[in-house]
């Protein structure tokens, strides 16, 4: 497959995404697209890790694009019951719905030897990213949540990690992440939804970037809402978890370090 090139399918917008890509960038590489909402962005992350933990790749172009208001899906959301009805609310506080935001999002993974023999300096260490896909009875996300906590390698420096959640306001997804959160109260969170909305493919991507620029600071952005959830934070950070709960189906966690 390393010369494989998805734009010959033709009929999918992803690949003509990456086809324009290549040809504006000069990408010479094999590509993959995937497809099915927020697992698919955390199985390309993850893929595209594992290629170059496992020598396959050296560099990584990985992301996606999501355009939130197109009418068709927010049709095909609103009859599924996942939207937002009534007065705008940030994720935590809404009882059920979902906000879409148009977002594109993309990140360059290296193999360390690989940044070094260019002169590149890195901007924060991905050491982890796992994919899960519950058949989501009661209480299955907050489990999943919990076992991959637990798998995180290395283990999370208690009061000095972090949590992006990507949580989408959809439940009873968000309801039992809150859960896996609450048992972690001296835990920072922050939910990147309620600022830019959910975007499916890209909010993993998105979300491990602004994860990235956070420990480049080395400082937390404030919190997005006053639900209690997110409490405010100016201790140091070293670590930050990002998690990935699908509206529907598929749940992801990603571990991202500082270089210092």
């Amino acid at each position: 497959m390393s010369d494989l090139r998805p734009t010959l399918f033709l009929a999918q917008l992803s690949n003509l995404l990456a086809g324009n890509i290549s040809i504006v960038h000069g990408v010479t590489g094999s590509s993959r697209t995937f497809m099915g909402e927020e697992s698919a962005g955390v199985d390309a992350v993850r893929i595209a890790l594992a290629r170059i933990a496992g020598g396959q790749s050296e560099l990584a172009l990985v992301g996606g694009s999501h355009n939130g208001e197109r009418e068709d899906l927010l049709l095909l959301y609103d009859a599924g019951g996942h939207m937002l009805r009534g007065a705008f609310q940030p994720v935590w506080e809404r009882k059920n719905g979902m906000v879409l935001g148009s977002l594109g999002a993309f990140l360059v993974l290296e193999a360390r030897s690989h940044a070094e023999a260019r002169g590149a300096k890195p901007l924060a260490r991905l050491s982890t990213v796992m994919s899960e896909r519950s058949s989501r009875p009661a209480g299955s996300v907050t489990a999943a949540l919990a076992r991959m906590w637990q798998r995180l390698a290395p283990p999370p420096k208690a009061g000095r990690i972090a949590v992006i959640s990507g949580a989408s306001g959809a439940e009873p997804a968000t309801d039992e992440e809150r859960a896996w959160l609450e048992t972690m109260p001296d835990v920072p969170v922050r939910a990147t939804g309620s600022s830019l909305g959910h975007g499916f493919e890209p909010q993993f991507a998105m979300n491990i970037a602004l994860a990235t620029l956070a420990l480049g600071r080395e400082k937390l952005f404030p919190p997005f809402d006053p639900s209690g959830i997110e409490q405010a934070y100016e201790g140091p950070l070293d670590q930050v978890a990002v998690t990935a709960v699908g509206h529907w189906r598929g749940e992801g966690m990603a571990l991202v370090e500082a270089v210092r």
